[in-house]
């Protein structure tokens, strides 16, 4: 007797569930292999859209090397021995490595950064200055100009002549004789000028009393106190001065005693001293060395003749001693010819010196 169908029915379907049972892990794994192959590339690609840039050699060759680094040549063979010895393992998500394409030639340090320029070849040098133009020559020092002072002595009888002096916008010194009619007049006036002022101090000439220096000379016969006071009483008579010259004094400044005590005076008020030079046998200068007094003396007089044709050829011979020493001192008198003379060589004058007050020209005598 046949057997049901209900039975082998039964029989089969637990067979068919067991193959469908069978194929699903089979489908699972091929699907998580595909994700994770998309996971991977997506991650592959980030990385190399992330990665930053390759540096350059030519951007490290431009960094200044520090001191104390080794030579440009050294530093140039170091890499080339690392690269030798351990090459870079290359990664699969990194470009081709240096070695497979050729490297370009590094440029030299010192064309960025030189710390010593390279010397030319003998031929490239030589070249080189036959394109070039010649040299100019070179040029000598600039000397300094000589300086020369102008001193007008007997100043504070004329009161016209000294305004034309004044008028002549020169840095002319203006020496004034105490108690003089118009001194005070003439001394304001100058200052507001900008002119320097000197005493210009009466002393004992050699023929006095026939030859008599005016008011307030000082003579050798006068006691230290008398000296002194009438000394005092000269410099009080004379607004702005800046320093002192002897007017006449051929005797009194030949006698060391009495210019101590005129020094002394005249170095505790900060006074300078220019020696009229009125005789050869003048100790002034010695004597000013004594007390470290700024000093000077006169080079020439301009005038002793006043003739404008004389007047001229010393003014010629101040300038000349100025150009071969440096420095002169001229002293001149309100004479009409004078005056005149100074007006016309002026321009020409100051051509060829600087024109300074007599101050600027005194020093501590050394010798």
């Amino acid at each position: 007797m046949a057997p049901p169908k209900t039975t082998r029915t039964a029989k089969r379907r637990p067979r068919r569930g067991r193959s469908k049972t069978a194929s699903r892990p089979t489908w699972k794994v091929i699907g998580a292999i595909a994700a994770m192959a998309v996971v991977v590339g997506g991650a592959v690609l980030l990385m190399r859209a992330w990665a930053p840039p390759e540096r350059r050699p030519a951007v490290v060759e431009r960094q200044k090397p520090p001191a104390g680094d080794p030579t440009p040549a050294a530093r140039a063979r170091a890499p080339e021995k690392q690269t030798a010895a351990r090459p870079a393992p290359s990664r699969p998500h990194e470009r081709p490595a240096a070695a497979e394409r050729p490297a370009p030639a590094p440029a030299p340090v010192y064309e960025v950064f030189p710390q010593k320029t390279p010397a030319p070849a003998p031929a490239e040098n030589g070249t080189l200055h036959a394109a070039l133009p010649p040299a100019p020559p070179e040029l000598p020092p600039l000397k300094k100009r000589p300086r020369l002072a102008l001193i007008i002595d007997d100043i504070g009888y004329d009161r016209a002549a000294a305004e034309k002096l004044i008028e002549l916008d020169a840095p002319l010194t203006l020496a004034l004789l105490p108690h003089s009619p118009h001194l005070h007049a003439i001394a304001e006036s100058a200052h507001r000028r900008g002119l320097e002022l000197m005493l210009h101090l009466p002393m004992e000439p050699v023929g006095y009393p026939e030859v008599n220096p005016g008011p307030g000379t000082l003579l050798t016969r006068m006691p230290p106190d008398e000296l002194l006071q009438v000394l005092e009483r000269n410099l009080e008579a004379v607004p702005h001065i800046r320093g002192v010259n002897n007017h006449m004094g051929s005797k009194l400044t030949a006698q060391a005693e009495q210019m101590y005590q005129i020094f002394s005076v005249l170095k505790k008020r900060g006074l300078y001293f220019i020696d009229s030079r009125t005789t050869e046998e003048s100790v002034c200068k010695p004597s000013a060395r004594l007390f470290q007094l700024p000093f000077a003396q006169r080079d020439v007089f301009l005038d002793h003749h006043p003739e404008p044709a004389f007047i001229r050829q010393q003014l010629r011979e101040l300038v000349r001693i100025a150009l071969r020493r440096g420095e002169a001192v001229g002293i001149a008198h309100p004479y009409p010819a004078t005056v005149r003379v100074l007006k016309e060589e002026l321009t020409s004058l100051r051509e060829q010196v600087e024109l300074v007050p007599a101050s600027q020209l005194t020093r501590a005598a050394s010798s």
